[in-house]
């Protein structure tokens, strides 16, 4: 049959079904999640339809198999059909996203030595406190609880007698923990504890006592209570009080108390990053000090297990090569341990729905890249679902899903249970759609469901539906508003309706303007919107009152003038009174702002910019500070907006200085990149361009387009020169020979075709791809020419002889962008199935596979040193990758579409082509040093003229790098091991550095030479610091040690013990008279350092030390510790001055700025957050790196503040507020009216910015 006959039939049938239900190409895109053009040209018959398209299709229009069937029967090719009906009722092994339960155990493998450790920790901790088992989200606790201990328990392993008749009792804390724990204990009890959840409030050991027998010689345990999730005491529980209670009642059940043994065992299930969080409860500290296990990441063996093993007990058989393919998806041989311990979630999910795909016992290879792989299957399986509801089902699942997510301080999303009734009541208008929308999801297995209550079966969901993540982030700011309301209404509830607790004033106000104003009404539950309506009836009963008031005052004064100073006064207060209110109306509102600014980050920078000014310029709340501060973070330069069409590529000129896009509007423009100014606008083609490319010289552009020719436009004379034609189909791509004498250009015609650029002559045709050719480049030395197709194949072409001297395969879609690295020894090629391949030229082997984009990749580019590549997805987003390690680096997300293509400057600076119909330019260097090849940086330290930053990095070397160029000046080699620590020499010529190999270096700064080396340490060196005199240098070590050493003879001068535990880190006093260490054992001690003893020991934390700073006067030294706090310290007075909280885990850098008023601290949280020393508060939270930042610094003259972390850069801040606003309105350029209404049409009109 005609494929082509065959493409228009289906074309044809596909239009049909979409314009009676009333769908534009547009909707059934986003639907599909292909691009819009793509289905024009299958709608059009001249793109061939794939099964898995044909089958999407099908499944979103509710074709009921027509359109799967033109496929099969014209192609001859099957679609797997349904399962048998015996295949269908078997039980699959794999659990997908929810955890195993005691009757899954059979599946459960790989964690059999966890799971003897977890045993073999509880047995020590029966009878004397709870145990903690310590994991981040998707590391699998809840598996490993139920699954794997209980099990253990029934069969005898704990050795504590009776301990396997024990009743166990599992549950969740829930938004009521208190009242949880009672419901959970009745049935395992047999009978309901003798004490209400009231009583627990007020006596949290009110529990234990009603569980102890009456006679103390019978105590002893007789339960073990299992409390997963305990996270959800923070994030579902709103009472401060009922937490305090709970975590009180759960230590008297499991600690002795007054002579009396405790009645049970407590396991605590606790997610990682709610750490710093519990041990903000005195109660749980010993918990966290001396009773936690933490969950170590499954090594490849029993990642291996926990694939193959369920597979054999199940009587399957696993197609050969599906496991390694699993494991490679899952991280590389160097990276799995890491790398999967949040994705085993993704990877159950991903077996579980290869095991749906699976031919007869044979889970295939096949199957398991048609479920989108690890990182796919998820948001495919949810897509799936998604597609096949009807229109009112998906507006109602918008509705409940966004209900089932909670969003924690700090902004991360966590998921949220509610009550089936309550959430359908949501929905009062179709009760029964949100019915059919959760049992389709709970079908799916990604909503769990009880008898009550539902909830997201995994945090995974939130990460890998794009879908869902693009709800949370368009309505974050709706979100944060009914959960605030929510909240309130249900304390409301369980406080009988106490009037006390109505909203009032500015809270009243805010929420009925969130409601209002967003048309929101409807979405309110029936509980919320009574304590709206109760609140608007208690103040409007409230303002009654006071007009009544009012007017009996009137009468009054008409009568008694005498009064008229009092009445006066009383008028002055209610003025004081109104502004209060009115500020506190401002500070809401900022906090709302900028809020919402960091959901629009994502795919709207400048908006999020502008709105984060806004939000400072309304109230200068933390929040907003904040906001403002962060956008720093982002590397935006700008956006280029003019064709009327989407953007298809980008390329630079060259210098760098021109920036040419190719448009769906027929035209190619010029920009000037400096000013971000349109030159001229390039006319011409008949259809589409497609790709675009300058000559070396800078002289000519070349531009492909649908019409079938390549256009040469003179740049400088901004005019056509030549047309060249002889392709019979759109011409795909286009690039010039690295000399210039030669242009490659590859078209839907399955040809490649060289041309000479001088005479225009069409030189060679070469032919061998069986399909469209969709991208094409040169090597660096010219000698071939690589193409990608969508026959899946990328062919590499010799240019001499025109010949196709090999075929690399791999992709299972079409590839639609290539390039070669800077070298010529690696090509790089992204595809339509979202994965980038990486290929040696010389083996033509695959040496690499990179996933992590949802969405087709259509462009890729390296840096002209080659050792970054980025690429350009469907997604939304251009991620860069660091090509030695094979890892995502940083996340672009500038456009509110598909981006179409990427391209990279000699400057460093990106551009990026948008469906959005804009092209955005990029400098990740503008606000960060970024080491290259990756590397994580521990510490980083300015020179004393703060020209310099010199980086610690885990490669084993030290960076120097000049501030001003953004440029790496010397890169230090010599160490053995991580580097932990650098410190200048106060005049700026020496450099000092610790590191994992047990030595301290010295460096010659101006020569970047080495100077010597000091050895003696027994362990690494963690931390350094010099003396203001510049005579010693200090260092801190695993040793236990810290010690002293004379800069001028390069020798030992003392070494200071007392520590118990490693020492993490050691600070100077201004006047050098004073060393302050901070260590493990939980201490800061202080030495005289000229006698050389220690003079105190400050005691206070409850987790490792990490980080020390003194205040420049000399009183007051900062700690930071593994306990989440800052503490300051009188150092005349040897006392605890102030604590300082806000960091959701272990804060690691300390720094104070030269004035002594602001402290900066830095954490496992991902923040930098910047203290007022004086009102000893919290002034901004600054965010932007994407993991843990080791330490912070700020200049000498306090005008820049540097961060370093573990995400592998140095981010460089400038702490002024009123600098960055001024640096936005550049950005953002002159906004008016109009433009403002089209970025942020929600919001009110800020014309801060000059020129607007």
């Amino acid at each position: 049959m005609d494929p082509v006959g065959t493409g228009c039939e289906f074309g044809s049938r596909l239009r049909e079904l979409r314009s009676e239900q009333q769908l534009s190409l547009s909707d059934l895109a986003r639907l599909l999640h292909y691009s819009k053009g793509y289905l024009s040209k299958i709608e059009n018959g001249t793109k061939p339809v794939t099964p898995d398209l044909a089958r999407r299709c099908d499944e979103a229009l509710n074709a009921g198999g027509a359109l799967v069937r033109l496929v099969t029967v014209a192609e001859g090719r099957t679609v797997p059909p349904p399962a048998p009906a015996d295949q269908a009722r078997a039980e699959s092994p794999y659990p997908g996203l929810a955890a195993f339960g005691p009757d899954e155990a059979r599946w459960f493998f790989g964690r059999e030595r966890t799971t003897a450790s977890l045993v073999d920790r509880l047995a020590e901790r029966v009878g004397s406190g709870a145990l903690a088992l310590i994991a981040p989200s998707g590391a699998g606790k809840s598996s490993l609880l139920m699954a794997g201990l209980l099990p253990a328990l029934r069969s005898g392993a704990l050795p504590v007698a009776g301990s396997a008749d024990w009743p166990v009792v599992a549950c969740t804390p829930t938004a009521e923990p208190l009242t949880a724990l009672l419901n959970s204990l009745a049935p395992a009890l047999g009978t309901a504890p003798a004490v209400t959840a009231h009583q627990l409030r007020d006596t949290p050991e009110a529990l234990a006592d009603a569980l102890r027998p009456a006679d103390p010689a019978q105590d002893g345990v007789r339960l073990l209570l299992l409390v997963d999730q305990f996270e959800e005491t923070f994030t579902l529980c709103a009472d401060e009080a009922e937490r305090r209670s709970y975590i009180r009642a759960l230590t008297a059940l499991s600690t002795p108390l007054a002579g009396r043994r405790p009645p049970a065992a407590v396991l605590l299930g606790v997610r990682a990053d709610f750490c710093g969080r519990c041990l903000e409860h005195p109660e749980l500290a010993p918990v966290f000090t001396h009773g936690s296990l933490a969950l170590p990441p499954m090594g490849g063996a029993e990642l291996r297990a926990s694939i193959t093993r369920p597979a054999e007990e199940a009587g399957l058989v696993l197609e050969p090569g599906l496991v390694e393919l699993l494991l490679r998806d899952l991280g590389g041989p160097d990276e799995l341990p890491g790398s999967a311990a949040g994705a085993l979630p993704l990877l159950s999910h991903a077996l579980r729905a290869t095991w749906q795909q699976r031919q007869g016992r044979v889970m295939t290879v096949e199957g398991y890249l048609h479920t989108g792989g690890i990182h796919g299957a998820i948001a495919r399986t949810a897509e799936d679902v998604f597609t096949r509801l009807g229109p009112a089902e998906q507006q109602a699942a918008r509705r409940l899903l966004i209900r089932l997510v909670h969003l924690r301080e700090g902004g991360e999303e966590t998921r949220s249970r509610a009550e089936r009734g309550h959430l359908l009541q949501q929905l009062p208008d179709d009760p029964e759609a949100g019915a059919a929308v959760l049992d389709a999801f709970v079908r799916a297995r990604l909503v769990t469901a009880d008898r009550e209550t539902v909830e997201l079966t995994h945090e995974a969901l939130l990460r890998a539906w794009p879908r869902l993540r693009r709800w949370i982030q368009v309505d974050r700011t709706a979100l944060l508003g009914r959960q605030q309301l929510a909240e309130a209404a249900a304390e409301w509830e369980r406080e009988q309706h106490d009037p006390a607790l109505l909203h009032r004033g500015t809270k009243l106000a805010t929420a009925r303007e969130w409601v209002e104003d967003g048309g929101r009404r409807g979405e309110l539950g029936p509980a919320e919107a009574a304590f709206l309506d109760a609140s608007r009836a208690a103040e409007e009963a409230q303002r009654r009152t006071a007009e009544r008031q009012a007017r009996r005052q009137r009468r009054l004064l008409l009568t008694l003038a005498v009064f008229l100073v009092l009445t006066l006064a009383a008028g002055g207060v209610a003025y004081q009174q109104r502004a209060g209110a009115l500020t506190q109306r401002r500070e809401a509102q900022s906090r709302a702002m900028a809020a919402r600014s960091a959901a629009l980050a994502v795919g709207r920078p400048e908006a999020a910019m502008l709105l984060a000014r806004a939000a400072f310029r309304t109230a200068p709340t933390v929040e907003a500070r904040g906001a403002l501060l962060s956008t720093q973070a982002q590397p935006f330069l700008g956006r280029l907006t003019g064709h009327t069409g989407a953007v298809n590529a980008v390329a630079f000129s060259p210098d760098g200085g021109l920036l040419a896009t190719a448009g769906s509007d027929d035209t190619v423009k010029l920009w000037n990149v400096a000013d971000r100014t349109l030159l001229v606008t390039l006319t011409g083609h008949g259809g589409r361009v497609r790709s675009v490319a300058f000559s070396p010289d800078g002289a000519t552009a070349a531009s492909a387009g649908s019409d079938g020719t390549v256009r040469l436009w003179d740049v400088a004379g901004r005019r056509l020169a030549a047309t060249l034609a002889g392709h019979t189909g759109l011409v795909r791509a286009v690039a010039f020979s690295p000399d210039g004498r030669s242009l490659v250009s590859a078209s839907a015609d399955r040809t490649v075709r060289l041309w000479d650029a001088t005479t225009h002559q069409n030189t060679a045709v070469m032919t061998g791809h069986t399909d469209d050719i969709l991208s094409v480049a040169f090597s660096s030395d010219g000698r071939t020419v690589a193409s990608g197709s969508a026959d899946r194949t990328l062919r590499l072409w010799d240019t001499t002889t025109h010949q196709n001297t090999a075929t690399l395969t791999g992709h299972t879609d079409d590839i639609l962008g290539v390039a070669f690295s800077p070298d010529g020894r690696t090509i790089a090629s992204g595809s339509a199935d979202r994965t980038l391949r990486l290929w040696d030229t010389t083996t033509h082997q695959n040496t690499s596979t990179l996933t992590g984009h949802t969405d087709d990749i259509n462009g890729v580019a390296y840096t002209p040193d080659g050792t970054t590549l980025a690429s350009a997805s469907g997604d939304g987003t251009v991620k860069l990758w660091d090509v030695a390690s094979s890892r995502i680096t940083a996340t672009l997300a500038g456009h509110t579409d598909y981006v179409q293509g990427v391209a990279v400057s000699s400057r460093g600076q990106l551009a990026t082509a948008g469906f959005d119909q804009s092209a955005v330019l990029w400098d990740p260097g503008i606000a960060a040093l970024i080491p290259r090849p990756f590397t994580e940086v521990w510490k980083a330290a300015f020179s004393p003229d703060g020209r310099l930053v010199a980086t610690a990095d885990a490669d084993h070397a030290v960076g120097v790098w000049d501030v001003a160029q953004r440029r790496l000046r010397h890169r230090l080699t010599g160490h053995e091991s991580a580097v932990f620590g650098v410190a200048f020499s106060p005049d700026g010529s020496l450099l000092a550095s610790g590191s994992a190999d047990h030595t301290v270096r010295l460096w010659d700064v101006a020569r970047g030479r080495p100077v010597a080396t000091l050895t003696g340490h027994q362990g690494s060196v963690l931390a350094l610091a010099f003396s203001p005199d510049g005579h010693w240098v200090a260092s801190a070590s695993e040793d236990r040690t810290v010690r002293i050493w004379d800069v001028r003879e390069q020798r030992l001068a003392t070494v200071l013990t007392g520590h118990a535990d490693f020492v993490n880190s050691v600070a100077f006093s201004p006047d050098g008279r004073t060393l302050a260490t901070g260590s493990d054992d939980l201490t800061v001690r202080l030495w005289d350092t000229a006698a050389q003893r220690l003079t105190a020991t400050l005691t206070g934390h409850t987790g490792s030390v990490r980080g020390l700073a003194f205040n420049p006067d000399g009183h007051t030294l900062a700690s930071s510790g593994n306990d989440g706090t800052v503490r300051l310290w009188d150092t005349t007075a040897e006392r605890l001055t102030a604590t300082l909280t806000g960091h959701t885990g272990s804060v690691r850098g300390l720094a104070f700025n030269p004035d002594g008023h602001t402290l900066a601290s830095s954490g496992n949280d991902g923040t930098v957050r910047l203290w007022d020393t004086t009102a000893q508060r919290l002034t901004a939270t600054l965010t932007g790196h994407t993991s843990a930042v080791w330490g912070v610094a700020f200049s000498p003259d306090g005008r820049t503040l540097a961060s370093s972390g573990n995400d592998g850069t140095v981010r460089l801040w400038d702490a002024d507020p009123g600098n960055r606003a001024e640096a936005v309105c550049r950005l953002a350029g002159s906004t008016d009216r109009s433009r403002w209404a089209q970025l942020l049409p929600d919001q009110p009109y800020d014309a801060g910015c000059p020129g607007s």
